[in-house]
């Protein structure tokens, strides 16, 4: 397998996570890729295989929305791709559009994007190295690039809430804004897809899962303690509905003395 992720410009930077490229050979005993809530949206142009999202067969470029909880994606055969992680009010530079609509939805980009320009991508990416290709997406997404002005305050604050979120939980962040609680909310919700709340605690989440990941050996109750998660109960609940196994399980098919399933 091979997968490498390269970082936009500057200016792309406050809309994009990154781009990602991944070149995988799914065989007949790990033919499914478990995919986690982490706020962000995808934009994917794929080759080779197909992928599944349940029964429905994605075309060569498809949009994957912020995910409420853990979501397969199964492929039999040799899969090349190029992604574009979006951060999760990066949709809004190059579409405007209420988020709510997304949370989950597994949709062709020609949903979102103009069908003719992308049955012009979509090829010359097929024969595009890495470089090349990260320059063809740069290109096409700013085509369409209108930066957000009207929430670009907001943007600011929910980008801190998101990126460092034991330092700036909600109510540090309803008074930052100058809103009430409910219009905060109501914004939030516009922007990402997900309450302020959610979208706090999917970004707490995801970094104990990494904590996990590269420190296998780690005691969960001190993880949890640096995460914000009181119990045990609370935290191992949260694990299943994101990634569909216990933190205990997860720790342990790490260490290779198990399987998650």
């Amino acid at each position: 397998m091979r997968y490498e992720e390269r970082q936009p410009d500057e200016t792309l930077q406050r809309y994009i996570k990154c781009y990602w490229y991944l070149e995988r050979d799914y065989s007949a005993a790990e033919e499914e890729e478990t995919l986690w809530p982490d706020g962000c949206q995808e934009l994917i142009f794929h080759y080779g295989a197909d992928y599944s999202a349940g029964e429905q067969v994605m075309p060569r470029a498809f949009f994957i929305g912020a995910l409420s909880r853990y979501q397969p994606l199964t492929a039999e055969g040799a899969i090349r791709l190029f992604g574009v992680r979006l951060l999760p009010w990066g949709l809004r530079a190059f579409k405007e559009m209420d988020h709510r609509s997304l949370i989950d939805k597994f949709l062709p980009l020609t949903d979102l994007f103009p069908e003719q320009e992308l049955a012009e991508l979509v090829p010359q990416l097929a024969e595009a190295d890495l470089d090349e290709g990260i320059a063809l997406l740069t290109a096409y997404l700013y085509r369409h690039f209108q930066p957000e002005t009207k929430h670009a305050a907001m943007i600011n604050i929910l980008s801190k809430l998101y990126r460092t979120p034991m330092e700036q939980d909600v109510p540090i962040s309803v008074v930052e804004s100058g809103y009430s609680q409910r219009h905060f909310e109501r914004i939030c919700s516009e922007l990402v897809g997900m309450s302020p709340k959610r979208l706090n605690a999917v970004s707490r989440f995801n970094l104990a899962r990494l904590q996990i990941f590269f420190n296998p050996t780690i005691d969960i109750a001190s993880c949890m303690g640096q995460f914000g998660y009181h119990d045990y109960a609370h935290f191992s609940k949260e694990f299943k509905r994101c990634l569909g196994v216990t933190p205990t399980v997860y720790k342990k098919w790490l260490l290779g003395l198990g399987v998650v399933r």
